[in-house]
């Protein structure tokens, strides 16, 4: 069955043949949730009530249900009055829980010591609801056998796991729930950072660093009182000691920051951009959360295309290839280096997979349950949308117009009777040309008072363009004498 955040009892009204309502039941149950048959109203009424579970934030949970309950009503021949709709909130009781051990042979005075090294334990736990007979009622059970079960050891005695829940107010239950345990420490870690970030680019003064200091100290300290919330009725020590804890982390990661944004300038921007790339990354952890492998398959596999576009025709396929094209040779006509080769895949893969972002907005519009529909426009569609032309124009601006650009650049260089840079790995030279034998070319012929442009290639010929036509041809190395050359004429 499936797992979800948020529970409702709903109570319908179901009008429809018996097939219908057959029908709708099965497909509630398909969707994990609980239906029970209150009164048959006869052959074509009945009253349900069922408990819908949903997945994400609290917040919209309620419509989310009501949406989905709309979509597998509109799969059925029935008609459905929805009478009732409430949160189901669980009421989980404090229980006290102890560890069952033996009798430690040591010396008294290490009794004490022994015992929390969980040595002598027996490996019976127990869980048992507050009361003044608490500790009573754990002797008892530590000893009690089990049908079927091997008798115990008769001399186990229980050791309380925290504090006893032996008076009135004791509780060890806390008050934020464990699903938002997660995403507060998040925003916390997140706010730290970023403060650290501000302050150590910003060169700010004394009374900024206080100010900013203490708001940090005051959110650590909250978070860290709200996180042991359950045993501050019992005695506030605990607490204290925790929210201070949290409060000097949380301060030392920010000064931290600070002094390393302060002392590497590139510091702070690795920061943010790590910062990006988890939210990013906790986006698509929303979206696929919870589905099976063929939901997320056809989630990740149009998201992933362009990866697998840049890597299948080989390493550095995206750079290397625009770049020659603009001398108006192929990728086969250059050898490049494989170290050059991995790092313009690299490149190239980066830019790529920078439109997830959109897709990892999905994921947080699947947990707010906006994932359907804002206002008749669908959320999917418009980021899938943005997912494509993100990718589009960060290939045009990333990988496109600079490889032709730095193919233009190396033009001029070279017309201007100087040496091209070299571009990831290619190292284009101005040359010039003499047979030495019966020569033979292919392409355009050479003329020996023109200069050229060689490209580094692992075989027998070389790839050359004319500085002065544009014109590309291929000759023999062995048939040729190829010079270096910055002379307007050769």
């Amino acid at each position: 069955m499936t797992g979800y955040d948020h529970w409702f009892r709903l109570e319908l009204e179901v009008t429809g043949t018996a097939n219908g309502r057959g029908a709708l039941s099965a497909l509630l149950a398909a969707q994990g949730w609980l239906v029970t048959e209150l009164v048959d109203g006869g052959p074509r009424h009945g009253r349900w009530l069922v408990e819908a579970g949903v997945t994400g934030a609290r917040a919209g949970a309620g419509l989310a249900v009501r949406l989905t309950l709309d979509r597998l009503v509109g799969r059925t021949p029935v008609d459905v009055d929805l009478r009732l709709m409430e949160p189901i909130v669980r009421q989980e009781l404090p229980r006290g829980r102890y560890l069952v051990q033996r009798p430690a042979r040591v010396p008294s005075w290490l009794r004490a010591a022994a015992s929390r090294t969980r040595l002598f334990d027996t490996g019976r736990e127990l869980f048992l609801p507050p009361g003044p007979d608490i500790r009573r009622r754990a002797g008892a059970e530590a000893v009690r056998a089990l049908p079927g079960a091997p008798t115990p050891p008769a001399d186990g005695t229980p050791r309380p796991v925290g504090h006893e829940l032996d008076r009135p107010g004791r509780t060890s239950a806390p008050f934020v729930p464990a699903q938002v345990v997660g995403p507060v420490t998040v925003v916390l870690l997140s706010a730290t950072v970023l403060a650290g970030v501000l302050l150590g680019g910003s060169q700010p003064g004394p009374a900024a660093w206080a100010g900013v200091l203490l708001v940090v100290a005051l959110g650590g300290a909250a978070a860290g009182a709200a996180f042991n919330s359950g045993h501050w009725a019992s005695g506030p020590r605990r607490g204290v000691k925790a929210a201070l804890a949290l409060a000097t982390a949380a301060v030392a990661l920010t000064v931290a920051v600070a002094l390393l944004d302060s002392s590497a300038p590139g510091f702070g921007n690795a920061a943010l951009v790590s910062g990006a790339i988890l939210l990013c990354g906790n986006g698509l952890r929303l979206l696929l959360r919870g589905l099976t492998w063929q939901a997320t398959a056809a989630w990740l596999v149009p998201a992933l295309l362009p990866v697998v576009l840049v890597v299948l025709p080989g390493f550095g396929f995206s750079l290397h290839v625009f770049y020659m094209d603009g001398f108006g040779l192929n990728r086969e006509d250059v050898q490049v280096p494989s170290m050059w080769q991995v790092i313009a895949d690299t490149k190239a893969l980066i830019v790529a997979v920078g439109p997830l972002v959109a897709v990892s907005l999905l994921g947080y519009a699947r947990h707010l349950h906006a994932f359907r529909t804002t206002s008749g426009l669908s959320v999917a569609a418009f980021l899938m949308f943005c997912t494509c032309l993100g990718f589009v124009t960060l290939f045009q601006t990333q990988i496109m117009v600079p490889a032709s650009h730095a193919a233009a650049v190396a033009q001029q260089q070279a017309r201007n009777g100087r040496q091209p840079a070299a571009y990831f790995g290619i190292a284009p030279r101005r040359v010039c040309l003499r047979p030495v034998a019966e020569a033979g070319w292919d392409g355009a012929a050479p003329v020996a008072e023109h200069p050229y442009l060689v490209f580094p290639a692992a075989g027998d010929w070389a790839a050359l363009w004319d500085v002065r036509t544009g014109e590309t041809l291929n000759v023999k190395r062995e048939q040729y004498r190829i010079t270096d050359s910055t002379a307007s004429d050769c």
